[in-house]
């Protein structure tokens, strides 16, 4: 029972959220979607723990869940780019392999202490499904479907929540909602800033790039801003700042890896809070350097 407790965190640590009920609302959110996507994303979480056990990693980050959401993810983009037509012994083997492999990079990062997001994730679905569907490796290719249309005006309401589902490679209304009550769950700020980046960001996406209307109505260009607000979310006027200074970045980066022909993933997301950390931590130091001088002429 801890074990599944643990698995169901980590998937609840795809929104950056240490909860295992989160967890829960999330795998069941993704059978909405697709049946493989669910099956994905409780697996994927399982095998990356359970590598994580067998490897010995530390066993306070394991019970954080940080060995389970990049494999989850992993998972689920295997599922999304080669199973979503039907699932063969070898698409579900590419999935294990795939889960396996997040997990060593995360682990490479964890030893590092450096802070990896979801890169795990990315680096290993570039490498087991962008560049296996490339070449047709094993008879492999993708059969991702296309995007639904939701430019009509009543569709067109209800982006935010395909933005939600987005993040898990989900295309259901009802995925979308329950990801958001999950996150609600755990964290009202974080949800609350989630939703409000939802929104915001396809205005700025559509007002900096010609974007497709319908990529924008799917949610495309703003599932990685979702996570940057979860990343960074707070009650001060700064999180709103780093917040959209996040979400800009984001839409930058995705845009341009979009352009080059690779997948983007959540690549927007990743090197944006990279980039906001490493300001905020900037800006926090000179905050407490300005003190302690301070400190000097106010004895």
């Amino acid at each position: 029972m801890q074990f599944i407790k643990v698995a169901l965190v980590g998937i609840g640590q795809i929104f950056l959220q240490e909860n295992g009920l989160s967890g829960l609302i999330i795998c069941i959110a993704m059978f909405f979607s697709h049946w493989a996507l669910g099956i994905g994303c409780l697996l994927g979480s399982i095998i990356g723990t359970l590598t994580a056990i067998k490897l010995n990693y530390p066993k306070e980050e394991i019970k954080q869940g940080l060995y389970g959401f990049n494999a989850s993810l992993a998972f689920m983009c295997t599922m999304f780019t080669f199973g979503l037509n039907g699932v063969s012994f070898l698409i579900f083997l590419l999935g294990v392999i795939s889960s396996v492999v997040s997990t060593l990079i995360m682990r490479e990062f964890t030893k590092r202490n450096w802070v990896a997001y979801t890169f795990p994730f990315v680096l290993t679905c570039w490498i087991f499904c962008w560049g296996i569907s490339q070449i047709g490796l094993f008879g492999l290719w993708q059969t991702t479907p296309a995007l639904a249309d939701h430019t009509t005006t009543l569709e067109s309401i209800k982006q935010p929540f395909y933005a939600w589902a987005e993040v898990n490679f989900g295309v259901s209304l009802v995925t979308g909602l329950l990801l958001f009550i999950a996150i609600a769950l755990s964290s009202p700020i974080a949800a609350l800033w989630g939703m409000t980046a939802s929104i915001i960001s396809s205005f700025i996406a559509d007002c900096l790039f010609d974007i497709e209307p319908n990529q924008l109505a799917n949610g495309i260009y703003s599932f990685s801003a979702i996570l940057v607000a979860c990343a960074f979310a707070g009650r001060r006027l700064r999180d709103f700042v780093y917040i959209t200074i996040g979400i800009i970045l984001a839409i930058f980066i995705q845009f341009g890896v979009a352009k080059i022909g690779l997948p983007p993933y959540t690549i927007g997301f990743i090197v944006a809070a990279w980039l906001v950390r490493w300001t905020k931590s900037k800006i926090d130091h000179r905050k407490v350097s300005l003190k302690k001088f301070s400190h000097l002429f106010n004895p």
